[in-house]
């Protein structure tokens, strides 16, 4: 009986030292999932296409404060029609046309988005032939530079540049915030793996003990030496343990295709090995700083920006378009008809060309007022919306930042109480098989084991995922010492 004794413990103790290592084809470190993150998941691809998409608007509206450049073309415009023709006695006859008109301009805009007028020069030549007669005309102007000006109006040069180049900013910032979430997220899906993974280590421990000690029950039960309530109590620990092992094979399975799916892989068919990863240096945080630079590095900083100005337009907008308006345009240039198109170009005439249109709205029922009143409400709740938020989110990094500091600590001391929580139970099962502890006892152990393994890889994972928030939340790496910036 004494040799069935020592065999089994010491088959217990091969079981629980060996039972941890995976039997694996490769394995994976978190900082190989983290990078498959930056170079090939969707996360990463499509944060990347929203910051190009924002760079493109952003050169698409500089393309527009730059000269445009054009020709316009009427080659020709035929007619042949009856058209009412007055006489000279005043009244009216159809008389059949056939015409022919035709038009050529090379023209060149340029936006003044200081005042939000428009320069312009052209050069336009348009023939007009009279088919019926078999006659023809030329008119056209060499050149023509002129300007129009809004005098009382509204210009919206003048905050779309601004507004353009908060967004383009925010679209930087926002990019650099995304793909941090994105690491943070991998992290929690690569723990998630841990977890499932020490859930089945775990399960099937305990499956193998409890089938040894139920053995060893099972005889000792037959001596007379214990009750059969303690069977009972082992073989309910058996199917535990069981249904356990199934729920946990199928976590680990579902994790990883998780994972997989995140970073943009398909799942492994063979048995792959999770690194577990360990703490970094004990860092010590200065929250201020770290709230200081969320104030820089954070995309709300620019929205708000934006937002602002943009407010700003509406205000100006309203107080503009609903008051007197006024526009001018002057042209200077050369101009001339003939029956010979070189004449034009040989001999024009001077042209000038002065217009001051005027509008005075007389009543318009409150519409500027309340336009403006709109303006003024919106562009406060912009205010208190921006400090609201990041009240919101200072308060969100401190805690953080608090949780980080503490986890630092405590993922070293749970390590040790799993550590010896492991020990007390081998000790507990060795006791049992020598019939010096009841069940309950070693149940207890058992229990105490598994939690304690479950504490210390949660923590280990609240601390990583801790870490990435932190880096989201303040765009700044804490380990490292330096501002995130990807590009």
């Amino acid at each position: 009986m004494k040799r069935k004794t020592l065999f089994t413990i010491i088959s217990l103790m091969f079981a629980l030292s060996n039972i941890a290592l995976i039997t694996a084809q490769s394995s994976i470190k978190l900082d190989e999932v983290l990078q498959s993150v930056l170079s090939e998941s969707y996360t990463s691809t499509n944060a990347e296409n929203i910051k190009e998409i924002a760079v493109a608007n952003f050169d698409f509206f500089n393309s527009q404060l730059k000269p445009t450049i054009g020709l316009s073309a009427n080659v020709p415009r035929y007619t042949k029609t009856f058209s009412p023709v007055i006489q000279p006695d005043g009244t009216i006859s159809f008389t059949s046309i056939k015409q022919a008109n035709s038009s050529l301009s090379v023209y060149a805009t340029q936006v003044i988005p200081q005042t939000g007028g428009i320069i312009f020069i052209n050069s336009d030549l348009q023939r007009f032939d009279d088919l019926s007669f078999e006659s023809k005309q030329y008119n056209g102007n060499p050149i023509r530079l002129g300007v129009q000006q809004p005098i009382f109006g509204f210009n919206p040069w003048k905050y779309q540049k601004d507004i353009q180049q908060f967004t383009l900013e925010e679209s930087r910032l926002n990019y650099n915030i995304s793909i941090e979430e994105s690491l943070g997220k991998a992290a929690d899906l690569y723990f998630n793996i841990l977890i499932a993974k020490q859930n089945l280590e775990i399960a099937e421990t305990n499956k193998l003990v409890n089938e040894k000690l139920l053995t060893i029950t099972e005889e000792r039960l037959a001596l007379g030496k214990v009750s059969k309530d303690e069977k009972l109590q082992l073989e309910i620990e058996l199917n535990n343990a069981k249904i356990s092992v199934s729920q946990a094979k199928f976590d680990v399975e579902q994790s990883i295709s998780t994972l997989f799916t995140f970073i943009g892989k398909t799942s492994p068919n063979q048995d792959i090995q999770f690194v577990e990863p360990e703490i970094k240096n004990q860092q010590l945080i200065d929250i201020e700083s770290l709230i200081k630079e969320s104030k820089i590095n954070r995309p709300e900083v620019m929205a708000f920006q934006k937002e602002k100005r943009q407010a700003e337009m509406d205000l100006a907008e309203a107080k503009r378009s609903f008051g007197v308006q006024a526009d001018l345009q002057a042209s200077i240039g050369l101009a001339r008809g003939a029956e010979q198109i070189g004449t034009i170009y040989t001999d024009p005439l001077d042209e000038q060309q002065f217009n001051i249109s005027l509008v005075v709205p007389i009543l318009d029922w409150g519409k500027k007022k309340s336009a403006m009143k709109i303006a003024k409400i919106r562009e406060q709740n912009i205010e208190a919306t921006y400090e609201q938020q990041f009240l919101e989110l200072e308060n969100n990094l401190r805690q953080r930042a608090y949780l980080f500091t503490r986890l630092q600590t405590e993922v070293g001391l749970l390590k040790e109480i799993m550590e010896k929580a492991d020990e007390r139970f081998i000790i507990s099962n060795e006791r049992y098989v020598l019939g010096d502890i009841e069940i309950t006892n070693l149940t207890l152990a058992q229990r105490e084991k598994d939690q304690a393994k479950r504490n210390y890889i949660n923590a280990l994972k609240s601390y990583w995922v801790t870490y990435y928030e932190l880096r989201a939340l303040s765009g700044f790496d804490i380990i490292n010492n330096q501002k995130i910036k990807y590009q």
